[in-house]
């Protein structure tokens, strides 16, 4: 465990990630499913090192995806990778096995397992969710008097680590529909034009669903402002993306509801036609965790552990003041660093012959605040701010 280097192991998954995307779009498929191998065992690797949960979640469900692509390659010959056309030939015009459906590349038919009421605070998030999501699901005939249709585009913005993929994750999983994360990696690619035909087969895809949620990820990456440095495939994949977006949420039925979040660190640094009516026009401001919110993360890094703040000279009180100004992610990365701070003592006690548990002291937690940079910043969150007052 102490060995385990996660950024060098990162990167060596990001690597065989691309190796087998590399070898299956260039046909060498036998060398593809090597590669592919590789990536899930390193994903697992990860997952099972991992101390941030929401990086532990992101990871899992990207295993998900690609046991999902092992398996349509090694039972219907699926190549992941081949253009749509190709793909449609393998499957007999697009055909599953079974009242024609669709072999899934992007989405999971399985809905999260966590719902709002595992989101910590966030209550105006919780209640745009409520308002324009699950209504219409729960009470059709009352949203249709106010809505035209139901569903929306979502643009959740805020500083990283404080759970914008979780709440995605919540509303599926409220949902109990079918859901899609999607990463900038996922999308732009080095072959000219590949990017554009992406986003079309994530859009098609999801039609063949009546409840599905996307998440876009990095959207600033995907979309950058075209005035910007940075928006070198912008134009033509924006354009494909705002195609794809209009008339998405149109309805078979009343109870039919398709969601399309877009989750960014920099809005600002978007493309101001994203933000536009009927397009990205519900603004959510995921920030850091308010106190409640604290208390709650706390209480449920020690749910099988509580044991650790008995008799110990720190206090969940002390430990929700102290997390002030630190998001989701730190906070989780923190606490465990503390318990292996403990762990260290317990493991010292036992090889010295003596029983019981060592308790996470406030000696613990001053060590691991003086040696932790915090990765919100003063400046950022201004900016935040500027952005919720459109002057920026």
């Amino acid at each position: 465990m102490s060995n385990f280097n996660f950024p060098v192991k990162k990167q060596t998954y990001a690597i065989a990630l691309k190796n087998t995307k590399d070898a299956f779009v260039a046909g060498d498929t036998e060398t593809g499913l090597d590669y592919l191998e590789k990536s899930i065992s390193l994903c697992k690797e990860l997952i099972a090192h991992c101390s941030v949960e929401q990086w532990q979640r992101e990871l899992s469900i990207e295993l998900k995806k690609l046991e999902t692509i092992k398996s349509n390659f090694l039972e219907k010959g699926i190549n992941p990778f081949a253009p749509r056309a190709a793909q449609e030939r393998q499957t007999g015009g697009g055909q599953g096995e079974k009242s024609g459906e669709k072999n899934p590349v992007y989405f999971s038919k399985e809905s999260p397992d966590v719902t709002l009421a595992d989101i910590a605070g966030l209550k105006e998030v919780k209640k745009q969710i409520l308002l324009n999501v699950i209504t219409p699901l729960k009470d059709p005939d009352l949203y249709y008097k106010y809505k035209e249709e139901a569903g929306c585009q979502i643009l959740m913005y805020g500083p990283p680590g404080c759970g914008k993929s979780f709440v995605a994750e919540a509303i599926a999983g409220e949902l109990k529909c079918a859901y899609a994360i999607v990463n900038a990696s996922d999308i732009l690619d080095k072959y000219v034009g590949e990017a554009p035909k992406k986003i079309v087969q994530i859009f098609e895809e999801a039609k063949s669903y009546d409840n599905c949620l996307i998440f876009f990820d990095e959207l600033e990456v995907l979309f950058a402002s075209r005035e910007s440095d940075d928006s070198t495939h912008t134009k033509d994949v924006l354009t494909t993306f705002l195609t794809c977006l209009s008339g998405f949420n149109s309805k078979k039925s009343k109870t039919n509801v398709r969601v399309v979040i877009g989750a960014t660190n920099r809005p600002w640094a978007l493309d101001s036609a994203l933000l536009r009516g009927k397009r990205f026009d519900t603004h959510l401001y995921v920030g850091l965790p308010d106190e409640e919110a604290r208390r709650f993360m706390v209480k449920r890094a020690f749910k099988n552990s509580g044991e650790l703040l008995e008799n110990t000279d720190l206090t969940v009180d002390e430990l929700v003041g102290m997390f002030d100004g630190y998001s989701g992610a730190d906070i989780s990365s923190m606490v465990e660093k503390m318990k292996s701070l403990a762990l260290e003592r317990a493991l010292t006690k036992r090889a010295q012959g003596e029983q019981g548990l060592e308790p996470v002291t406030k000696a613990d937690a001053k060590k691991v605040f003086d040696g932790y940079r915090n990765s919100i910043t003063p400046e950022s969150l201004c900016a935040y701010e500027a952005f919720r007052r459109g002057e920026i």
